[in-house]
């Protein structure tokens, strides 16, 4: 367990870091660029970001999960890495003056051809990782992680003082993994090879086929919008909703990725060794809840500032529509890690009809709701996000015998704790103006007000996770006490 805690730490501490510079530059881009600009690039990126979940073909988590792993079978990984990522990268180069012709927008060609780059390096990055990743090296991961960010961050910000446009946003991207292969090489983990098989791929197939199309359909829900957006209404309008879509997915992912590495090693681990998959999953679900709710709640009465602090005042607009994806990304990380425990268990099949299920009803309800506008899109990702919760809850009662009363026992503290700063920032509201010009402002309140309320409520509510940060912090003072 000790390694599991250690590997949370700098997970998190690298999930987080990396949020802040991602934040940083959010907040410096969405000054220096137009929504036009944003929304061309969102276009293209939205495309390229969902072809990018099949170029690893889940070859990652066969190795995570795999329970005797050899080198010969990290070399078929790779091998089956290399056809699929090669492949994908040979179909973005070519088809980006089809997209391109199809959208009406020229300047999309060039970049899909600068983003193809990075389906050429990602096996020798992504195999890698998921060796070290099974062997808790989230420290490693971390020196890597954050070095090539603050290059490509360093390097984005100064291609647009230049003027490159969007063209500064693909060229930073692509420098990030540019700087992510460079740094792997020099940390290459121990009986790693370099050299692809191209035999023993089915096994690898048949877990990373699975794996794949399940984080499609998942990734898909945040990039499908950009897309049916751009091509039913204009590019200003997938600038705002990005942005609103945005400040909700970040939030979310600052609080969540820090776990995400982690939780299918941990699960998998759970069931190598025969332990309570389900109260595993219970534990580390009430743990991540307790933490994005409470962020999240605030965040969705808080938006308009929020918004303002993160873009600048031309993005006003997004404020609204933030409100109601701060609840959908409440809704939806109620059973984040229902993926990572359906792959632990070997329900790849079962995982993947979920995601679908899922992801139909969503698309059909952006369709449906863009003539009466973006809010009521917004509105829609709400609605679909509870037809996730009502199918994730019957699906992991069938596979993990998941009780819903038992889940939703655990769950009450999350609840309570949410409702508690929820009720907090609305006090805050009638005191101090959201709608000012000064939103530092309202935004300086919460930041000293809600930190405290939201430890308070967690130990008045006897919430894990109070029990968790109590014995971190006296681990802390321990070692510096004995110094």
């Amino acid at each position: 367990m000790s390694n599991v805690r250690q590997a949370v730490i700098f997970s998190s501490a690298s999930r987080y870091l990396l949020r802040l510079i991602g934040l940083i530059s959010t907040m410096v881009i969405a000054r220096l660029l137009t929504p036009g600009e944003i929304g061309t690039f969102a276009i293209a990126s939205a495309i390229v970001m969902i072809m990018s979940e099949f170029r690893l073909l889940g070859a990652g988590a066969y190795i995570v999960r795999e329970k005797e792993l050899t080198e010969s079978k990290v070399a078929s990984a790779l091998g089956l890495t290399v056809l699929i990522s090669w492949g994908l990268g040979l179909i973005v180069f070519f088809s980006a003056s089809l997209v391109a012709e199809f959208y009406g927008i020229p300047d999309v060609e060039n970049i899909f051809r600068i983003l193809s780059i990075s389906f050429f390096l990602a096996p020798y990055i992504s195999i890698p990782t998921a060796v070290l990743q099974r062997v808790y090296q989230f420290k490693t991961l971390f020196i890597i992680k954050v070095f090539a960010t603050v290059v490509g961050l360093l390097s984005t910000v100064s291609l647009i003082l230049l003027d490159f446009s969007f063209y500064a946003l693909a060229l930073g991207h692509t420098l990030i993994i540019g700087v992510e292969f460079i740094l792997i090489a020099l940390f290459w983990p121990e009986n790693t090879p370099w050299r692809p098989q191209f035999r023993g791929l089915k096994p690898v197939a048949s877990v990373g086929i699975y794996s794949s199309m399940a984080n499609l359909l998942k990734k898909a829900t945040v990039t499908v919008p950009d897309m049916v957006i751009g091509k039913m209404g204009t590019i200003t309008q997938v600038g705002i909703f990005s942005r609103g879509l945005g400040l909700a997915e970040f939030l979310s992912q600052s609080l969540m990725m820090g776990i995400n590495p982690v939780a299918l090693p941990y699960l998998s681990e759970t069931k190598r060794t025969g332990g309570d998959i389900s109260w595993a999953y219970i534990r580390a679900s009430v743990l991540l809840g307790g933490l994005v709710w409470p962020v999240l709640a605030v965040a969705s009465m808080a938006s308009l500032p929020v918004i303002r602090l993160f873009f600048g005042g031309q993005w006003d607009e997004a404020a609204p529509l933030a409100t109601w994806l701060a609840v959908w990304a409440m809704l939806r990380s109620t059973h984040w890690l229902s993926n990572s425990v359906l792959l632990a268990s070997g329900k790849e099949k079962i995982m993947v009809a979920k995601e679908l299920i899922v992801f139909i009803v969503f698309f059909i309800s952006i369709i449906l709701a863009f003539p009466y506008g973006l809010e009521s899109i917004a509105i829609a990702f709400v609605l679909a996000s509870v037809w996730d919760l009502l199918v994730s809850s019957m699906v992991l009662k069938k596979t993990i015998n998941l009780g819903f009363v038992q889940f939703l026992r655990a769950w009450w503290p999350n609840l309570a704790v949410s409702g508690v700063c929820w009720f907090v920032t609305y006090l805050i509201s009638q005191v101090v103006s959201f709608e000012s010009d000064n939103y530092w402002l309202p935004i300086l309140t919460i930041g000293l007000v809600m930190p405290p309320v939201w430890i308070l409520s967690l130990k008045i509510f006897s919430h894990p996770l109070y029990i968790e940060l109590s014995g971190v912090l006296k681990s802390i003072l321990g070692k510096f006490v004995s110094k």
